[in-house]
């Protein structure tokens, strides 16, 4: 009886030996390399015909990047990646409709911005990543005393965007 018991011991502290060391390992390094520690972002280019849409949407990922604090933003002169894109869309569409006195209106809107980016790693001469697309949307009404207006749209079209970049940038998951 006594046997069993001390096998039973020996057995436990195995497993728990080895449920321990399984979860001993965990990494928050980035996804870039571990040789990447500033970042450029020099403004995107607009293939839109939304003027000065690249100046806004880049200073959202600038500030972005800083707020995250994992890369230090500079210059690309002091820069070990280069973050690049382009602005390829900007669409403000009629999204749902209602009639009044037998014609059909526009009531709410979707605003779409699409983006094409690259991280090039000067160290390396390479890119990291590139040509990734990136579209969000956002809803808004025209005329509502909801608080799905335009500006609000567009705020969270910025926070998906720079989402999925810092994602791809910046974290490892």
């Amino acid at each position: 009886m006594r046997m069993i018991i001390k096998e039973t011991l020996i057995l436990l502290l195995v497993v728990a030996i080895m449920s321990l060391a399984s979860c001993g390992y965990y990494s928050t390094s980035g996804r870039t390399a571990g040789d990447i520690k500033k970042i450029a972002v020099p403004y995107f280019k607009n293939d839109t015909a939304e003027p000065d849409i690249e100046i806004d949407t880049t200073q959202r990922i600038i500030d972005a990047l800083i707020k995250d604090n994992t890369l230090k933003v500079v210059s690309e002169d002091e820069a070990d990646a280069i973050l690049e894109g382009s602005i390829i869309e900007y669409k403000n569409i009629p999204f749902t409709f209602s009639e009044n006195n037998q014609s059909i209106q526009a009531e709410q809107y979707r605003l779409v911005i699409g983006l094409n980016v690259s991280l090039f790693s000067k160290k390396k001469n390479d890119y990291i990543w590139e040509n990734k697309k990136i579209t969000a949307h956002g809803d808004y009404y025209l005329e509502s005393t909801t608080d799905q207006t335009y500006e609000k749209a567009l705020e969270n079209v910025y926070n998906d965007i720079v989402e999925s970049i810092l994602s791809s940038t910046v974290q490892e998951w």
